[in-house]
């Protein structure tokens, strides 16, 4: 029996042609074909803009989350393109920096660039 079986095995690789990288080809194309669909996906993300807030609502919100240390969600006045809003800045409010300035996540913004912060 074992002999038999050795036979057969020596036949086939006698006669077999490995394809190489072709073998591989269906899992690399999923695999890309993913990639390309996650890319599409963030390309097509679009920020709107959120309700405007006053800036003695914001400073209010930013002194609760600073006094608690809770984590912040903020969205600037400033525009990627014509129509979308750059993705919010989310972190902990780390401090203020002269009478205009706020430190979240060690990014230094401008109070008055402010359009809406959330605690998350």
């Amino acid at each position: 029996m074992s002999k038999d079986f050795d036979r057969e095995v020596t036949e086939f690789f006698k006669n077999y042609q490995d394809r190489g990288m072709v073998k591989w080809m269906g899992f690399y194309l999923s695999d890309h074909v993913a990639k390309i669909n996650q890319r599409n996906r963030e390309r097509v993300k679009y920020n709107p803009k959120k309700s405007e807030m006053t800036q003695d609502e914001i400073g209010q919100i930013l002194f609760e989350a600073f006094s608690q240390h809770k984590q912040v969600s903020v969205q600037l006045n400033t525009l990627s393109d014509e129509t979308d809003y750059l993705d919010d800045i989310v972190g902990f409010v780390n401090g203020y920096h002269d009478d205009q300035l706020i430190v979240i996540s060690d990014q230094i913004i401008d109070l008055e660039e402010i359009n809406h912060v959330k605690i998350l």
